[in-house]
């Protein structure tokens, strides 16, 4: 699919009227795609405590947890730590209804950010780190079993960089950051395991060009690959099990009502595709030098509002590089809405089903590995004063996706050998099992693309004969 020109084109909404306009083939190829990706045939075979099978067994096979991580920024927790009030009312309910909602955490670090807004500041005072709103939010998703990412590590870009840092030299101020990335790194070694180490290099200058910024500043791949080839060494030599992406934005559409495109210092007309092209080039460049990213990350601020066929095209288009795509800042704003004065029950209506059809699209495709929100929970919850506070149709819609469509829950009867088959999404589950008429039972287990099948459960059930010699258990034969 060629994509060129302004990217109004593309957007998924009719002109005349502000509604949406779902590709009804495009999301139905997406559903069937989800069947295959997502799901494997699972085979189990039950034995009581003794070893036999567990025969003609009614037993439920529950899903806990989903394989893919669905998370969003804590932003609004970091400022709630930061000022003493996680704990107050309005923190409990949010922290509840975040990980009710979702399976990770999008915890942020910068190392300073714009004065205008309050958001994390790590040491914008040279010498006083600030670590608490980042590691409270690290230790509380880690708490709830989300799965922990950190924003961002290394931000080349003026309001990211704190001005102490600006007095010395080059070599100096690169030694700063090779100290805080490694810091950072190592201290939550083992409890974050995704990172965006390396945020915005297509859109702006090497560390190096700062203060010659021009946005759109346009780098040669070389000069962006001198800079991000050793923030990945640091981050893998401090923890080499973790993941570790680029993050960048504007790879979607070109940005709407600016022509064909902002215009870069030399008089170049930056597009969605000529970013593209280079986000590539880089990774490239970083593939032959050694040090790739783990993955791929893209964000999609232009409000979300691109038709499906569009967004499935750029999955595809990135996928060359061979590495695993992140969706790392997603939100579909609702100004354009707004504009048209329509009711606050219609504007929320057409949020709810367009972001679930985008994320349909995102789950059906086999190079995306996560997906995170920017924000959505501002829209999805209505705060009133204090803790009151309403759902909108936004988490009631995310909510039924993500931990029910898309979650596996089964009611089975196992056979005269102890065994069943069924159909299911990857992640963590239990199967329970009776104990008596009124007492179920709970064992663990996984289900991934590269388990070996049949997955031998080992129950509490007491068999015919021997001891209570086994411990709930599963094993992979």
């Amino acid at each position: 699919m060629t994509m060129q020109g302004t990217g109004e084109e593309w957007r998924a909404m009719d002109k005349a009227t502000g509604q949406y306009r779902p590709d009804d083939a495009v999301l139905a190829r997406a559903k069937q795609n989800i069947e295959h990706v997502r799901k494997r045939d699972v085979e189990l075979r039950v034995l009581d405590r003794d070893g036999g099978p567990l025969a003609d067994e009614p037993v439920e096979v529950v899903q806990t947890r989903s394989a893919f991580p669905w998370g969003e920024r804590l932003w609004r927790l970091d400022r709630m730590i930061r000022y003493g009030n996680d704990r107050s009312d309005t923190g409990r309910y949010y922290k509840k209804l975040f990980a009710g909602l979702l399976n990770a955490a999008n915890c942020l670090c910068y190392w300073t950010e714009r004065d205008v807004n309050d958001g994390p500041k790590i040491e914008d005072i040279q010498g006083d780190p600030q670590m608490n709103g980042f590691a409270g939010c690290v230790a509380w998703a880690a708490s709830e079993g989300l799965r922990v990412k950190g924003h961002p590590l290394f931000w080349s870009i003026a309001k990211c960089v704190p001005e102490w840092i600006k007095r010395y030299d080059y070599a100096t101020q690169m030694k700063f950051a090779e100290v805080r990335v490694r810091n950072l790194v190592a201290r939550f070694k083992g409890k974050v395991s995704i990172w965006d180490a390396v945020n915005e290099p297509m859109w702006e200058p090497a560390f190096k060009n700062l203060a010659k910024r021009h946005w759109p500043h346009i780098e040669p791949i070389a000069e962006i690959a001198d800079y991000v080839e050793p923030v990945l060494r640091w981050c893998r030599e401090e923890d080499p099990d973790a993941t570790f992406l680029i993050n960048d934005y504007g790879m979607e559409v070109d940005k709407a009502g600016e022509g064909n495109g902002p215009v870069a210092a030399d008089g170049t007309v930056v597009s969605a595709a000529m970013q593209r092209k280079r986000y590539l080039a880089l990774i490239r460049e970083l593939q032959e030098r050694g040090m790739p990213p783990d993955g791929i990350g893209l964000q999609w601020h232009t409000g979300g509002w691109v038709d499906h066929a569009t967004q499935l095209a750029v999955y595809d288009e990135m996928q060359t590089a061979g590495l695993p795509l992140h969706i790392t800042e997603f939100w579909a704003h609702t100004g354009h809405l707004r504009e048209r004065d329509m009711p606050d029950g219609e504007v929320e209506q057409i949020q709810a089903d367009y972001v679930a059809n985008h994320l349909t699209c995102a789950f059906s495709h086999p190079a995306v590995d996560g997906f995170f929100f920017w924000g959505m929970l501002g829209d999805a919850i209505k705060w009133r004063e204090h803790s009151s506070h309403s759902l909108r149709p936004l988490y009631h819609r995310l909510d039924e996706l993500l931990n029910r469509e898309w979650m596996t829950r089964l009611s089975l009867r196992t056979n005269a050998e102890g065994r069943l088959a069924f159909r299911g999404f990857h992640g963590s589950y239990v199967l329970r099992h009776a104990l008596s008429d009124k007492t179920r039972r709970g064992v663990s287990f996984e289900v991934a693309h590269e388990n070996a099948m049949p997955l031998t459960i080992r129950t509490v059930r007491a068999g015919s004969t021997g001891p209570d010699r086994s411990p709930a258990q599963i094993s992979v034969l």
